[in-house]
């Protein structure tokens, strides 16, 4: 539970007109979003009225099946009742060899995942209710209350999403998103609820003379505008047939306009463009009131704020968004690898830091791209191998740009103990270049990302304490350090522009992230206890005055309201609260969470100082 940071506040006890003093345990949350929560007479108010929990399935509060039923036929036939698919690995009339192999094998796959109006990426979080078992029949029991809603609804038009919506808020029903179930963390999935899957919202309108509504005087822009399932597998192609380049994320299965756009959406070419959430033009949303509304610079311009950066499955139910478009680029790409030749880590660590303190550099002159480094942490055995990538221009540029790495590596220090290599390939167009470099990927495990945004004080100013810091980290618990060269100058000339992205990305470099991760129960909390106190700490140590990407960040960071949003978390809390009051949306670490708690058994509760 996150508590407030003051001494003594005045609370309001739950059943009581009175308002009374109370002690309360500090820390963790803004002083300004304090004293915004406890200012608000309209919460005071309410409290004494307002159910503490939200309603679970054999309570008497739970809709009864006539209810159920009346939904189903406002929505066109749209809901569906909860059948988990790995179902057949389990004893009971159900259990199918045959079928339960099938399934373990298909749950690996993203585009499985995305198809299924059930299935997240990293069910670990939500206590992995129901997982497949690989054709063997599994002990115990599939309780799919663990994690999964109990009713979903099939949306393909913005009505079934109000009537949804409108439903939950009537009958205090846990509500929930899901678009491709593409999250880390996992948001997309929640016990005892209703979930709207935006998957079938297909739609794409390409325009070259887009103007947002009621915005006369706005600026034409050649634009597309896409629903809220469609994946950037599917823009990428469509842009393609149209001349066009479209801010992307780095994987084919993610939703184009989900939780990666309303959380900020780094890009391969972000440091040309910006990040995706700068392309914005307009929004159509369903509000957690269950209204229907646009949101754009002239019109409902605070959700427009909020939506830019503020996260999804916060604001509302996002619909259908309309992005900036471009004519598509030639993408010149060098795959780098730099490998340890002897036993000398230390030498390696320094290296690394080197090469991190170029990074800024390269950004500025128009570098991109992605690094990793990985290795064995018992034998010693490292390397680090990076797709760096400029949007035109030439390989000879490319390289003239890379040759102080090579320079450095062939100097006497670390002639002997690194080796390296490049390997070039021109794309005739961006198309071309995310289709080959972007393939999905399998799922194996729940991901725990610690992570920071890395500017350039962090990644020049002591090599020796970033040297330091990365040998510090490495270890067994980690599986890679993945660097995304995806700041610079493109998320730089936004930084005027008034939205509730953090901060601290306009002058980001790298998002960088220790990436580990468990299989099972039994390791998850070492793993995860080790993801808190080593790597996020020492991370926090090297760049202290950032932040991190709040789609890839560790599972209830700390601080997460400052690290996610930085200074503008005060307004955004301030938002939800007035257009959010009894919490329709709930998702883990999102803005105005801290107002929840959830249990190991999925109940969702008022944490006792937002009673």
């Amino acid at each position: 539970m996150i508590y407030l940071c003051l001494p003594i506040l005045l609370v309001l006890t739950p059943g009581s007109s009175n308002m009374k003093l109370r002690d309360v345990s500090i820390s963790g949350m803004h002083l300004f979003t304090a004293l915004t929560y406890l200012s608000s007479t309209r919460i005071f108010a309410e409290a004494t009225n307002r159910p503490r929990c939200k309603c679970q399935p054999k309570q008497s509060c739970w809709p009864d099946s006539h209810a159920w039923s009346r939904l189903n036929i406002t929505t066109n036939g749209a809901l569906l009742k909860t059948v988990p698919p790995g179902i057949v690995c389990y004893p009971g009339p159900a259990y199918d060899k045959e079928a339960c192999e099938k399934i373990s094998e298909l749950s690996k796959l993203h585009t499985w995942i995305s198809q299924s109006p059930f299935n997240v990426m990293h069910a670990g979080w939500n206590g992995n209710p129901c997982p497949p078992t690989n054709g063997t029949e599994a002990n115990g029991t599939c309780n799919s209350l663990l994690g999964d809603p109990v009713y979903v609804i099939n949306v393909t038009e913005p009505s079934q999403v109000e009537a949804g919506v409108k439903f939950a808020a009537k009958y205090n029903v846990r509500l929930i998103v899901k678009n491709t179930g593409h999250e880390f963390l996992g948001r997309s999935s929640g016990a005892h609820s209703l979930s709207i899957w935006t998957h079938n919202l297909q739609s794409v309108e390409f325009s070259e003379n887009f103007k947002p509504e009621s915005c006369p005087q706005a600026k034409p822009h050649s634009a597309v505008t896409v629903g809220a399932g469609l994946q950037w597998k599917e823009l990428v192609t469509q842009a393609g047939k149209h001349g066009k380049l479209v801010v992307t994320g780095g994987n084919p299965t993610v939703g184009c306009i989900g939780g990666f756009l309303q959380g900020g959406g780094h890009s391969p070419i972000s440091n040309k463009y910006g990040l995706a959430v700068d392309q914005v033009l307009e929004f159509k949303l369903i509000t957690p009131a269950g209204k229907y509304i646009t949101a754009n610079e002239c019109e409902n311009s605070d959700y427009f704020w909020a939506l830019r950066g503020g996260g999804g499955s916060t604001f509302g139910v996002v619909t259908s968004a309309t992005l900036k478009t471009y004519p598509t680029q030639p993408m010149i790409t060098a795959v780098q690898s730099f490998n340890l030749t002897s036993d000398k880590t230390d030498i390696f660590w320094e290296w690394m830091a080197y090469v991190h303190s170029e990074i800024p550099r390269l950004s500025e002159a128009g570098v991109m791209g992605y690094s990793f480094i990985f290795g064995n942490a018992n034998s010693g055995q490292l390397s680090w191998m990076a797709l760096l990538s400029t949007v035109g221009g030439d390989i000879d540029k490319l390289t003239e740009l890379l040759n102080p790495l090579y320079a450095n590596a062939t100097t006497s220090r670390y002639e002997n103990d690194i080796s390296w290599s490049q390997n070039n390939i021109t794309f005739p167009d961006y198309q071309s270049f995310f289709t080959a470099v972007f393939q999905p990927e399998t799922v194996g495990g729940t991901a725990v990302l610690p992570s920071r945004l890395l500017d350039g004080r962090a990644l020049t100013e002591d090599p020796t304490l970033f040297a330091a810091t990365l040998k510090k980290m490495w270890s067994p618990f980690v599986g890679a350090y993945l660097g995304h060269l995806v700041g610079g100058p493109g998320v730089a000339q936004y930084k005027n522009v008034d939205m509730a992205l953090n901060p601290a990305w306009r002058r980001t470099y790298n998002h960088f992230i220790a990436a580990s991760g468990f299989d099972t129960e039994d390791v998850k909390d070492v793993v995860v206890n080790n993801a808190r106190n080593v790597l996020e700490y020492n991370l926090r140590k090297l760049a202290p005055e950032t932040g991190q990407y709040l789609n890839e960040a560790l599972y209830n960071s700390e601080g997460w309201q400052q690290a996610n949003w930085g200074e503008n978390y005060p307004r955004l809390y301030s938002f939800k609260n007035e257009i959010d009051p009894n919490g329709v949306l709930y998702c883990f670490n999102c803005v105005g969470s801290e107002r929840w708690v959830e249990s190991y058994n999925g109940t969702l509760c008022r944490a006792s100082w937002a009673s």
